[in-house]
């Protein structure tokens, strides 16, 4: 019987069938990418309906704090309405304002955040921007009830801004005006682990942080914290307010410079300019941004740091540049001066100091966009950087693009209207607070952008004329003596900060609106002398002491004149009363001891210097000078130790180092001797009375 025969089929195995149906790798990937962004679409909305708000809506990544306390408090006004009211603790920092506690149907509430310059400074609220816009708000266009609150906080940077913006946005706000960006260096925030992540890593986090998945599996994990505790985020905890680098330092000196740290203070800003736009939406709130302004021409660099790396010799033909320059400026051969200067820079492009001198030469030669270059390169090279940067203004226009935020450029809104366009004293008071008529200005042109955006609409009797009724309405409430006290005071901090020339501009009008004032015409006195007006500082230190008797700086500060005009028994007569006065006076006994002892008294010079460093006993000329009394008298063990010490708390004191040379001579000790005076020229090469004791001191070694 014949065996079936085998029929053949189309049946594909089932290793074949599987292959077959199987999708390319590429159309896996895409499928699985698809699928996962929609998986975690449907969760940020299902999130967003339940109320989950990003963690970076209510929380800085970077700084936390460690205590919050309310700006404003409620309280009664005296006919029994409820007021929100500055918190009397905060009004170190801010003006005090109050405002409803339940907003009117046709209130319309705006907040103007910011540092001191949305305060007022060197004033106060009625004459800063805040207050200038409230008047004219008030008279142009009568549909709305305005409220114009100033929430500016004096040395505030936009990560203490922001965090004050979790607060106001509880208070039913319909405008924020935000001016930030001058603060950003003031305080000291420290970024290490920050650091120590990986870019990459870095960003991916930064994009996460914005989702409410991220925000919720944090929070599940334990790991929120509140306001980013060091344990959780990895913030740097900050102080409930302000405690400034500069309050704790003797001045800029504590500036260095630190590119990775300057990044991260840019890259905290910009997180915080958008933290802000996305907080104050979350109410219905909008936003207008102000690019900060800034002196360009007439505030130098608070400090100037060279490049690491540079040579002695390189340090030596660069300060030859530079004092040939200057000679060449002050004789009116500024082309000449120019060239110097750019050799200078060849040999270090980051002293902000020369990019400032190398525009004043070009504002001369009316060469003023060259001129505004180096202008701003000052501002971006300064180590101790005080005025907003140029890489910021960029992220205020990015940030404003990216979030459709309108943006007031205060900056640019100056500069068209100054000739050159280049911004100085006919703008601003300092480094950046503006004039009152500065402050006059940004308020019209936020005025026009709160129109522009239909927020403002000025009725047809808001004409020039009412505007001029408005601004002598509040020129009259100006209190001129306060006026005068606060230029006064806004001087004093500039000389603290070694910025005599514009401390002294301030200090004489300070001194035209305090006649009466004995601080003033101090420090008008200081102005003069140190423009050699000598006769002009006499007088205005001896009106001092008519006001103030008993004023020690104002004795101190005419003992120097009497010192300059070499007379030298008033110079002591004033040094001596300024130490009665206030026996611890710094310099009074160091200065009468220099008296003493050009007399070669050296006992009682032996006993100023002695006084001195008992009052401060880190003052190097003191010690040197008590070295020396010593070396005149003989007391050569006792010498060598102070000048020692002296050395030791400022090494490049040349003069220090030639004593100490003789000083050793005198022992016996000629190796030690020669090394000293090898070491003082090393410092200044042509210390001729230095070059004489090391040829002496050679000779007697062979």
């Amino acid at each position: 019987m014949a065996a079936p025969r085998k029929t053949h089929t189309n049946v594909e195995t089932p290793k074949e069938a599987s292959r077959h149906r199987s999708l390319p790798v590429r159309k896996k990937i895409l499928f699985s990418i698809i699928m996962t962004a929609a998986f975690f679409a449907a969760m940020e909305l299902l999130l967003a309906a339940f109320g989950v708000t990003p963690v970076t809506d209510n929380e800085d990544p970077f700084v936390g704090f460690t205590s919050r306390s309310p700006l404003f408090e409620e309280v009664r006004s005296p006919d029994g309405h409820g007021m929100y009211r500055t918190a009397a603790k905060k009004l170190q920092w801010f003006n005090p304002q109050d405002f409803p506690l339940t907003k009117g149907k046709g209130d319309y509430r705006i907040f103007c955040m910011g540092g001191s310059t949305t305060y007022g400074r060197p004033y106060n609220d009625a004459t800063s921007f805040c207050g200038w816009l409230r008047e004219y708000l008030k008279a142009s266009d009568s549909r709305y009830h305005w409220e114009v609150v100033n929430a500016g906080g004096i040395s505030y940077a936009s990560y203490r801004v922001a965090s004050l913006m979790e607060e106001l946005i509880e208070y039913e706000p319909d405008l924020f005006i935000i001016y930030c960006g001058h603060n950003e260096f003031l305080e000291r925030r420290t970024y290490s682990r920050l650091m120590a992540t990986p870019r990459a890593v870095r960003e991916t986090a930064a994009v996460l942080a914005k989702s409410r998945v991220y925000t919720s599996v944090r929070a599940l994990l334990g790991l929120a914290g509140s306001g980013g505790a060091h344990g959780s985020s990895g913030a740097y905890e900050l102080p409930e307010e302000v405690d400034a680098i500069l309050d704790g330092s003797v001045g800029p000196d504590d500036y260095k410079r630190d590119d990775e740290q300057r990044s991260r203070n840019i890259e905290h800003y910009r997180l915080n300019l958008a933290r802000m736009v996305e907080l104050a939406r979350s109410v219905g709130a909008r936003v207008v941004m102000v690019n900060p302004a800034a002196n360009e021409r007439h505030m130098s660099p608070f400090k100037s740091q060279h490049k690491d790396g540079l040579h002695a010799d390189e340090l030596a033909r660069w300060g030859e540049l530079i004092a040939r320059a200057k000679a060449h400026q002050e004789s009116g051969e500024l082309e000449v001066a120019l060239k110097s200067l750019d050799q200078a820079l060849e040999i270090d492009p980051l002293y902000a100091n020369t990019h400032f001198h190398r525009g004043a030469v070009l504002f001369a030669l009316n060469r003023y966009p060259e001129a505004k270059h180096s202008f701003q390169r000052a501002i971006d090279e300064d180590v101790c950087p005080l005025r907003i940067l140029s890489e910021m203004r960029t992220v205020v226009k990015e940030v404003a693009s990216q979030h459709d935020v309108a943006v007031v450029d205060f900056q640019e809104l100056l500069e068209k209207k100054t000739e050159t366009g280049i911004t100085g004293e006919e703008w601003f008071l300092d480094h950046v607070h503006p004039t009152i008529e500065g402050y006059r200005e940004l308020a019209l042109s936020l005025l026009s952008e709160l129109q522009s955006l239909g927020i403002a609409d000025p009725e047809s009797e808001w004409t020039e004329t009412v505007r001029q009724q408005v601004d002598a309405k509040v020129m009259g409430r100006i209190d001129e003596r306060a006026h005068g006290v606060a230029l006064r005071n806004l001087a004093k901090v500039l000389s603290w900060a070694r910025k005599y020339e514009e401390a002294g501009r301030l200090a004489q009008l300070a001194t035209a609106k305090l006649t009466g004032d004995a601080e003033a015409q101090c420090m008008a006195g200081y102005d003069f002398e140190r423009r050699g007006q000598l006769d002009l500082a006499k007088q205005s230190y001896e009106k001092a002491l008519q006001l103030q008797p008993r004023y020690a700086q104002a004795h101190y500060n005419l003992g120097h004149v009497h010192r300059k005009l070499q007379e030298w028994d008033l110079a002591a007569q004033s040094f001596q009363q300024a130490i009665e006065d206030d026996p611890r006076y710094p310099g009074a006994h160091y200065n009468l001891g220099l008296l003493y002892q050009k007399a070669n008294q050296l006992d009682r010079a032996a006993e100023c210097f002695e006084s001195s460093i008992a009052i401060n006993a880190k003052h190097p000329g003191s010690w040197e000078e008590l070295g020396t009394v010593r070396l005149n008298q003989g007391r050569i063990d006792e010498a060598i130790h102070d000048l020692e010490v002296a050395i030791q708390l400022e090494p490049n004191l040349a003069s220090a180092h030639n004593s100490l040379g003789v000083a050793f001579a005198q022992r016996g000790q000629l190796q030690k001797a020669v090394a000293s005076f090898e070491r003082a020229l090393a410092i200044s090469p042509q210390y001729d009375s230095a070059m004489q004791n090391l040829e002496r001191a050679r000779k007697m070694v062979q």
